[in-house]
């Protein structure tokens, strides 16, 4: 009866089967309506009847029967029928199927890891589930961890994973309970697969089982970086990619908690980034700011070098040649520099990001093309076909945070000859607006060191540092806002401008007679549309008008 399923069916049904995908239909759906239509017939409520009959003495006969048919039965519904009967036969026997459990499982595990047909994969992952549920130990433990490692296959062998731990966690909970620590972490590193399909099957699986994400991350973390790690010293850059973006993730939920374990995090991704490029590293320099991010503070009491090593190592990235990887490692560089914190960054970092503004400004070929013979030695590293200049600016903004007073004085010339390119015509606007951002934080720190420094031989070069920041940038930010035509630019402008005139104000009195850019800045004030960089203009104005 059971072969007789699919040889019953209307033939036009398999035929349109074979055409679903030119006519536009979903397979899968198609075949949910072939089985639907099988199970209503009369033959099922047969078979269904027969299932009532069975007992220990005909279990013997049965079995392998069926056995067979596994091996053997062809056409969907007959495919997706033996799981079925199966299913309800294990469910009506109950623990009178455990002698047959092992030559079950052996034979159902790799049909539903091959079969092709989702609706009869997901038939027989049901079937292997119900037969677990009477397995002994050992054949548990064997079925979880073949099932586990398909993560690691090929697509199909993925899908199949995810189908599989999802029959088992839904049907035979209380069995597989137990080996939480083999299937949570692959239900983790998977959940970043690049196929969103797949990662989509992962992800619910997670989601269903998971009791709490930080929860159930510490209690396996073990597992997970242990998987983690072996991902990343594939040879598969899939396996590598999946692995970092876990890393991130394993950050983003743990955070400093993720400590215990930075060191071989660390040292797999470090092995990794050095060398060729391949399709999807940039995830690489994303787990290592994540990382740092993470665990600066274990990473630093540890080793003291490490910071310096990370860094190199980031800079490094940055000088490649393709574009997404060159930003991302800007970026990334700009989450170690933040999380660590370290001021001997400033002297290491400077004059490569230096020499990616000169890069920029010598692609261009204008007037404001830079040079500085103390790196021009080092230029031979740099492609320059491209350079994320907003990006650099953030990187120089952040080393700027934690650089002392005397490393930014000695190089104050080369500072103001990367806003001297920032400013040049032919930048995107976000360039405009990182080098505001940078200004603004300069000024802060110009700020704090005025008053640090008192007394200091440091104090008069800060002093004259300001006074040449506020007559050579003030002009181009007015001549900005007057070209540029975007709210967004005009407000930070604006409020660049406000922060440059009021650390210059800290100084001495202003006038106005010493002011070139009056009638300017007048100007700019009355015509400005934006209401909010209308008042950053206005306090600007009120400084030099209103004197103590």
């Amino acid at each position: 009866m059971l072969e007789s399923l699919s040889s019953l069916e209307d033939q036009g049904l398999n035929y349109v089967e074979m055409h679903a995908a030119s006519a536009g239909i979903h397979t899968e759906k198609l075949e949910n309506l072939r089985v639907s239509i099988s199970k209503s017939s009369p033959m099922w409520e047969t078979l269904d009847l027969c299932i009532n009959t069975v007992n220990q003495e005909t279990l013997d006969h049965l079995v392998p029967r069926l056995a067979y048919l596994v091996q053997s039965g062809v056409g969907l519904n007959t495919r997706v029928g033996i799981a079925n009967f199966i299913s309800l036969l294990v469910q009506k026997v109950g623990a009178d199927i455990k002698p047959f459990t092992s030559m079950l499982l052996r034979l159902l595990f790799p049909v539903a890891r091959d079969e092709k047909s989702a609706v009869a994969k997901r038939a027989f992952a049901s079937a292997c589930a119900m037969v677990l549920k009477h397995a002994g130990p050992s054949q548990v433990q064997k079925l979880i961890e073949d099932t586990a490692a398909l993560h690691a296959g090929e697509r199909t062998e993925q899908i199949s994973c995810a189908i599989l731990l999802k029959s088992y966690t839904s049907i035979a909970s209380d069995v597989v309970s137990g080996y939480h620590a083999a299937i949570f972490p692959v239900l983790f590193v998977s959940r970043f697969e690049d196929d969103k399909h797949i990662s989509g099957l992962f992800e619910e699986l997670w989601e269903d089982n998971a009791s709490g994400e930080r929860v159930t991350v510490q209690l396996y973390l073990g597992e997970i970086v242990s998987l983690i790690c072996e991902g990343l010293a594939s040879s598969s850059w899939a396996s590598k990619r999946k692995s970092a973006q876990a890393v991130c993730k394993l950050g983003e939920v743990l955070g400093d908690s993720l400590s215990t374990y930075h060191n071989i995090l660390l040292e797999h991704l470090m092995k990794e980034i050095p060398g060729r490029l391949w399709e999807g590293k940039d995830a690489l320099l994303y787990a290592i700011g994540a990382l740092s991010t993470s665990c600066h503070k274990a990473i630093s009491s540890e080793n003291p070098m490490a910071p310096n090593t990370i860094l190199t190592v980031v800079l490094s990235a940055s000088m490649k040649k393709v574009k997404k990887y060159r930003e991302v490692a800007l970026s990334s560089l700009d989450q170690v520099i933040k999380a660590f914190g370290d001021p001997d960054f400033f002297n290491i970092a400077f004059p490569l990001l230096f020499e990616m503004c000169n890069s920029a400004a010598s692609n261009r070929t204008g007037p404001a093309s830079i040079s500085n013979d103390a790196v021009k030695a080092e230029s031979d590293v740099f492609d320059d076909s491209f350079v994320p200049l907003d990006k650099v600016l953030c990187c120089i903004m952040s080393i700027i945070c934690v650089a002392e007073a005397k490393d930014i004085l000695e190089q104050k010339n080369n500072l103001m000859c990367v806003f001297t390119v920032s400013f040049s015509p032919g930048y995107q606007w976000t360039v405009k607006l990182s080098a505001f951002s940078l200004i603004k934080e300069l000024c802060s720190r110009l700020q704090s060191f005025f008053y640090d420094c008192e007394g200091t031989p440091l104090h008069s070069n800060i002093n004259s540092f300001i006074r040449e920041l506020f007559n050579s940038l003030s002009p181009r930010i007015i001549e900005c806002i007057s070209i540029v035509k975007i709210a967004q630019v005009h407000i930070a402008a604006s409020e660049c401008l406000l922060e440059i005139t009021k650390l210059y104000r800290s100084l001495e009195s202003l006038q106005w007679t010493n002011v070139a850019f009056k009638g300017e800045l007048l100007h700019q004030y009355e015509v400005e549309k934006s209401e909010e960089a209308k008042s950053y203009l206005k306090k600007c104005i009120d400084i030099f008008e209103n004197q103590d």
